[in-house]
């Protein structure tokens, strides 16, 4: 039938906002229980997601479902950031907002309190200050981490819930422009990764001091304002350690780093996708040839691919890790103005492969799954530009049941929808089977020319 025929089967509309509101970033805690989102109406979201019974079921695509409830973050301006900031506390939540305030959260029950609060002061703003991001971390997860424009400030976690809050340090000569986001490594807690309009990602060391200088592992340039990034697992031990960090520019460049602060490469580019965004639509045209003879009539993704294809690839939202469900390979996440989506390998550009350096020139696969909208599968999925996504396997825990993967998007059409990927995938023919040993993800770094240490700050413009 339809639901098993298509590559990915839509679930359910999990959330529904009420009026023109747009669902901007979408976070999950480290085993996937909990989803918090940001919403253009000054607030956050978080919901349980609830496994029903938790096992596979070969006749059901449906046994993970989400609570019809949901909690507020509530700020008083617009909400800039919000995530689950430590692996080992699944309900602890933080927030940050225009309104110049950071905000801790407890998610145990519906009625989520705010455990922790700090407002930066305005003589450290400035004129033209603003809170964008934050971040928890450090060795006993004591230090939070706040932006205000380019400057980045430290508090003791401690003190702010005892009702403290003075800024303990500041690194001001970081990044020349405003910070765009702030995260601790996931596994390494001590470490601080940070990125900017300046076009640079940083890594400091924050185990032995606070420093600007002294606490700085590595620098990667993008050349470009860095909008968003991430980790992605990387095959440099058995482990699947997260020692890739993707960032997304506004130009639609992806780029891969080393982000494995005890290396000597850590902060080296590893590869870069120029212009995703054209990528992908070549992409999407060379699935349609090869998918003719080989799509039923009533599969999803050829109802999706006829959105991409025609309509082209419009924006990238984000790079996931594609789980154990699919050798971690990595994938861009790309959608149209009308709600589809589209997940593109990322694989090596064979055309473009270099030896004695260590950016290699990246490409986009056909498709493997897609995520049709609303028109496109009887009324199911986005309807508008979708926002943000995440997927079950991206998590450090993983949530995949068997060869599932669970998928959450937001979008501008105040719609939060859940997806569930089936088995089947758009099978490729001598394009994707080629290339399959060339996929850009666990094997990635084994496979990469030797790399030249590079260190020291440089800027793009």
């Amino acid at each position: 039938d339809d639901e098993n025929d298509g590559v990915v089967s839509f679930r359910e509309i999990a959330k529904r906002e009420k009026g023109s509101v747009y669902v901007t970033q979408m976070e999950t805690n480290f085993d996937f229980s909990k989803i918090v989102y940001r919403t253009s109406a000054n607030e956050g979201k978080v919901f349980d997601v609830v496994r029903n019974g938790g096992q596979n079921n070969n006749n059901n695509n449906n046994n993970m479902a989400s609570s019809s409830s949901s909690a507020s973050l509530k700020h008083e301006r617009a909400v800039t950031d919000t995530h689950f900031p430590v692996p080992n506390e699944l309900t602890t939540i933080l927030s940050c907002s225009h309104d110049n305030t950071v905000k801790e959260w407890d998610a145990r029950t519906n009625n989520i309190n705010c455990v922790a609060r700090v407002r930066i002061p305005n003589h450290i703003l400035g004129k033209n200050g603003s809170v964008e991001t934050c971040s928890i971390g450090g060795a006993n997860e004591t230090i939070l981490a706040v932006s205000c424009g380019e400057k980045i400030l430290f508090y003791d976690r401690r003190m702010i819930r005892q009702g403290g809050g003075e800024v303990i340090k500041q690194f001001e000569d970081a990044h020349s422009e405003i910070v765009t986001k702030l995260r601790f490594h996931p596994e390494n807690r001590h470490i601080l990764h940070t990125s900017s309009v300046d076009g640079l990602t940083c890594t400091f060391n924050l185990f032995n001091e606070i420093d600007d200088e002294n606490s700085l592992v590595s620098i990667g340039t993008a050349n470009a304002a860095i909008n968003e990034f991430g980790f992605l697992s990387g095959a440099r031990t058995s482990s699947n350690s997260k020692n890739i960090l993707w960032a997304l520019t506004g130009i639609e460049e992806i780029h891969l780093f080393d982000c494995d602060a005890n290396g000597t490469t850590c902060g080296v580019e590893i590869g870069r996708v120029k212009n995703a965004r054209e990528k992908a639509r070549e992409a999407a045209k060379e699935a349609k040839m090869m998918n003719e003879r080989k799509i039923s009539s009533k599969s999803l993704s050829k109802k999706g691919l006829k959105d991409l294809i025609e309509n082209g690839v419009d924006y990238v939202i984000n790079v996931i890790d594609g789980g154990i469900a699919n050798n971690h390979k990595y994938y861009a996440c790309c959608g149209t103005i009308n709600g589809t989506v589209g997940l593109f390998p990322i694989a090596y550009d064979q055309n473009g492969m270099k030896s004695g350096t260590s950016t290699q020139p990246l490409t986009l696969l056909a498709p493997e799954y897609v995520l049709p909208n609303d028109s496109s599968s009887g009324g199911d999925g986005h309807n508008d530009i979708v926002r943000c996504l995440v997927a079950s396997s991206s998590s450090t825990v993983g949530a995949s049941d068997g060869q599932k993967v669970h998928l959450y998007t937001g979008g501008e059409d105040s719609l939060v929808c859940a997806w569930t990927t089936t088995k089947e995938r758009i099978e490729t023919d001598a394009n994707n089977t080629n290339n399959n040993n060339n996929s850009f993800g666990g094997g990635a770094l084994r496979n990469s020319p030797s790399s030249s240490f590079r260190s020291g700050r440089e800027s793009p413009y």
